[in-house]
């Protein structure tokens, strides 16, 4: 009786696994044709590993896996490759799209040309997209790749459908148009696909360094296997020619191969993936960290503190979330989700102070109210739960004694956020933009050269704190407005002429005097002393001459650069841009000038904002009270930054009030008032005390007045 009661109650709960998996892709949570599990523990990934060709991959396979063929089968990858990480290279995406405020633009870095290039598909200020360029998005993905967790920009043309090929290879068809011959090497390197591991394998999984690699080799659709250890990726598809056949049997032999290690494979095929739902921050900080420099180079990093949130025990991803879509959110005041959700409450004004105050002080949260006005600063009542302050337990912030205008005239991070601000901006290091994470020496010198933080206007007229960068490149002038170059034509047309082999500033600028010139320099018994032993007149002799013979280097090469581009693009004049001047070749040979531009915007300085770290309440600007930023050397008005760049000249240093359109005098008299506070406190206080006096006073003799007019005898 027991055997059959076992028996039936098996084949019920079969039928009922059977009945919910055949009804699950219409029921499914948002109404999604995948797999569910809408549990908050995590899914445990034993699964099968597929190819690009849709081949189930076995420990005999020689081919990488696909995370389109494999993670797609479970997961929407077409919902997925929208997100802000894989959009970036999508020109109409990203147009279409509310990006809202300007993020760190992509730079291009050259440091055999010092060419530094800020560009954006997304047209933030004084960026270059990078198809009016003819870079195109294969270029793209082997010079950013490293930085990118894969997606349309990283995917074949042959491999996406016809419109997303059409976008994805706007480049290639460009440099068509112009008569240009470009022969694809996507048929080579492979797709560079979402890697849905680079953000949800666990810390101790995943090796990015090795992503990078191989990325750098071209080897793009051999990236993931080889980051996850899977098994051993054994070739270099940047040492294949352009136009190689990759159906070619001698080619094939060439191209990169897989072995994979048996013992990741279970007796069943699957081999287990370790992943979590929520990325650690370790994932996060491969793209998102930064470090600082002073005038000895980078600084140290223990003696730097940690975000305020992150100490407390959150995570990025607490405040960086997003749905299936992966539209990340941003976090910024205003921001529109494509969603259509309201983000205000994980602002930082609507995380600590609710929505109310979040939209009284800053732009309307969605589109809709920004049409209508809407705002719930004056409504009594929450609309919703999550307009209530102190989300994630973040505690209300005093701001005692604050005039209101502070929130109306700076944003949150403008006091709160980025490295505590001196009297001149430091330099900056980020992942992006200098590959903080790789293995390498870095001295703090190598390009690009990044500046922060800088006081200025953002995208809503608030004082925001900024990175900032001036642009160096190479361009010609056509009808007035700078045409820049595409880094690698540039380094083509002038490696003969500039002569550089791996550092424009070291070779050219900063040549190594001779032994001759430093005896001419330094006498007899003083010319073989090692630098660090100059005596400070020793130094700035040889430092002038240095500089002399650079000056002199730099017109010599950079004059027969630009003839080179000239002649090579048939444009009437060639210019090289850096720190906001734009040289051009002078009127005699092997001399350079620099001359005015109407296009200025090219040349102006780049700005973006910086959100993190966030200091504590006692480190915030102001905490020591008004005088702090309302005095003359107050670092929010009077710090300064100076245009700097590869070239050999560096411009005036502004200051962050002039950057932020206050008027000096008006400054100035305004500082007087709050420096003079105190003193017109005991002035107010005296005067009072001495009206109060004198009304009293004038009350007594009135009195006294009314008393013997009243007690005076009549006759």
């Amino acid at each position: 009786m027991t055997i059959k009661r076992r028996l039936i109650a098996a084949l019920f709960l079969a039928l009922l696994v059977t009945g919910s998996l055949l009804t699950s892709p219409a029921n499914g949570a948002g109404g999604s044709n995948y797999a569910h599990s809408d549990g908050n523990a995590r899914f445990l990934h034993h699964i099968h590993l597929y190819d690009a060709a849709d081949q189930r991959i076995d420990p005999e396979s020689t081919t990488p896996y696909s995370s389109v063929k494999t993670c797609g089968r479970c997961h929407d990858y077409n919902a997925i490759s929208h997100g802000w990480h894989f959009n970036a290279f999508m020109q109409e995406a990203g147009k279409k799209s509310s990006t809202g405020r300007e993020g760190e633009p992509w730079i291009w870095t050259d440091p055999r040309t010092g060419t530094q290039l800020p560009l954006s598909y997304r047209g933030g200020k004084q960026t270059f997209d990078p198809g009016d360029l003819g870079i195109d998005n294969w270029a793209m993905t082997k010079q950013f790749g490293g930085r990118l967790p894969g997606g349309p920009m990283g995917m074949a043309p042959e491999a996406t459908e016809e419109e997303s090929a059409e976008d994805s290879n706007e480049g290639e068809a460009d440099a068509e148009a112009k008569g240009e011959e470009k022969t694809s090497r996507w048929p080579l390197t492979g797709s560079l696909e979402i890697d849905c591991m680079a953000c949800h394998g666990v810390a101790s999984s995943y090796d990015f360094n090795l992503r990078r690699e191989h990325i750098a080799k071209e080897n793009f659709a051999w990236a993931a296997t080889a980051a996850l250890h899977i098994g051993e990726v054994d070739g270099d598809v940047s040492r294949l020619k352009d136009g190689s056949d990759p159906t070619d049997e001698a080619i094939q032999k060439k191209m990169p191969k897989v072995t994979y290690d048996g013992r990741k494979f279970a007796a069943d095929g699957t081999v287990f993936m370790d992943l979590v739902r929520a990325p650690d921050n370790n994932s996060c900080y491969q793209c998102h960290s930064q470090r600082t420099l002073d005038s000895h180079g980078i600084e140290s990093r223990w003696t730097h503190d940690q975000d305020v949130h992150l100490r407390a025990g959150m995570k990025c991803v607490d405040c960086h979330r997003n749905g299936l879509d992966h539209h990340t959110v941003r976090g910024f005041a205003g921001e529109v989700h494509p969603s259509g959700q309201s983000m205000t409450s994980l602002s930082c004004a609507g995380c600590h102070l609710g929505t109310e105050f979040a939209n009284h002080y800053g732009p309307a949260q969605t589109e809709t109210d920004a049409e209508e006005g809407h705002s719930h600063s004056n409504s009594g009542e929450f609309a919703s739960l999550d307009q209530l302050p102190g989300r994630l337990g973040s505690p209300m912030p005093g701001h005692a004694g604050l005039p209101a205008l502070h929130f109306e005239k700076l944003s949150c991070t403008a006091c709160h956020a980025g490295p505590i601000p001196r009297d001149e901006a430091l330099g900056m290091m980020t992942s992006l933009a200098h590959s903080l994470g790789e293995k390498a020496h870095r001295s703090g010198a190598e390009l690009p050269r990044i500046q922060g933080p800088v006081f200025s206007k953002g995208h809503d007229g608030k004082v925001y704190p900024h990175r900032v960068v001036w642009p160096a490149y190479w361009a010609t002038v056509v009808d007035d407005k700078l045409q820049p170059l595409a880094p690698e034509q540039v380094y083509d047309i002038t490696r003969r002429s500039l002569r550089v082999r791996n550092d424009f500033i070291e070779e050219i600028l900063e040549p190594k005097l001779k032994s001759s010139d430093l005896k001419e320099l330094l006498g007899e018994d003083r010319y073989k002393t090692d630098p660090e032993e100059y005596t400070d007149e020793e130094a700035a002799k040889v430092n002038e001459a240095v500089q002399k013979a650079g000056k002199a280097e730099f017109d010599e090469k950079v004059y027969a650069a630009l003839k080179a581009i000239e002649k090579e693009t048939g444009a009437g004049q060639a210019v090289y841009v850096s720190a906001g001047f734009v040289y051009a070749a002078g009127d005699e040979e092997d001399t350079v000038k620099t001359i005015e531009v109407k296009d200025t915007e090219a040349i102006d300085m780049v700005q973006w904002p910086i959100a993190h770290n966030v200091r504590p309440a006692g480190w915030a600007l102001g905490a020591n009270g008004c005088v702090e930023c309302h005095q003359d050397n107050g670092k929010l008005f009077a710090s300064t930054v100076t245009p700097t760049g590869p070239g050999p000249d560096d411009g005036e240093a502004v200051t962050m009030a002039s950057l932020q359109g206050i008027d000096a005098d008006q400054r100035l008299t305004w500082n007087q008032l709050f420096q003079n506070r105190a003193s017109f406190k005991y002035v107010i206080g005296g005067s009072i005390v001495l009206l109060v006096i004198a009304i009293v006073l004038a009350l007594g003799i009135l009195l006294g007045r009314i008393g013997l007019k009243t007690s005076a005898p009549t006759s």
